[in-house]
């Protein structure tokens, strides 16, 4: 999963997908980190970047092939008002642009040791934390280099009967 995390980071620091944002007004992720209950107890972590994107993953090695599943929360922080009361909330929405701008990169998102994420659910996170976050999950295959244990064949057996025969 290392290959993973490296290969995602360089996504999203190339200026193609940087400018995806930018052309919507949204500003692009500015963190992106393995999570760690960042959003729980934000007194054990130095204050990071908004927007951000956490990161997360279980391997099921039950399956054949393995299968994945990989948490992204995405963190921005919400200055507006989104209700229908609200002054912009059009400006207030843009989170969903953020929201799905993200989306769409990891579905074309492919590393040297996983498939292609497939969505399997997203959430709005309502819980008080520091910074709103959008959840998506997503589920792919992962191609284990670790070979498994090589076990021999025998292709011929013979068995001598009188052995014991000539130990008595």
């Amino acid at each position: 999963m290392k290959a993973f995390y490296s290969e995602l980071i360089k996504t999203f620091q190339k200026e193609e997908i940087k400018n995806e944002y930018t052309s919507k007004g949204v500003l692009y992720p500015q963190f992106i980190d393995l999570y760690g209950g960042q959003d729980l107890e934000p007194e054990s972590f130095d204050i990071y970047p908004q927007p951000a994107i956490f990161v997360s993953w279980s391997i099921d090695h039950r399956q054949k092939p393995a299968l994945v599943t990989i948490t992204f929360r995405l963190c921005f922080e919400q200055y507006r008002d989104t209700s229908n009361l609200g002054r912009n909330t059009e400006e207030a929405l843009k989170f969903i642009d953020y929201k799905e701008i993200t989306d769409n990169i990891l579905r074309k998102f492919e590393s040297p040791d996983t498939g292609k994420l497939t969505p399997a659910t997203e959430e709005l996170n309502i819980e008080p934390v520091i910074t709103d976050q959008y959840i998506l999950v997503y589920n792919c295959s992962y191609k284990n280099n670790i070979t498994p244990e090589s076990r021999g064949e025998y292709n011929e057996i013979n068995i001598k009967s009188d052995l014991f025969t000539k130990m008595f």
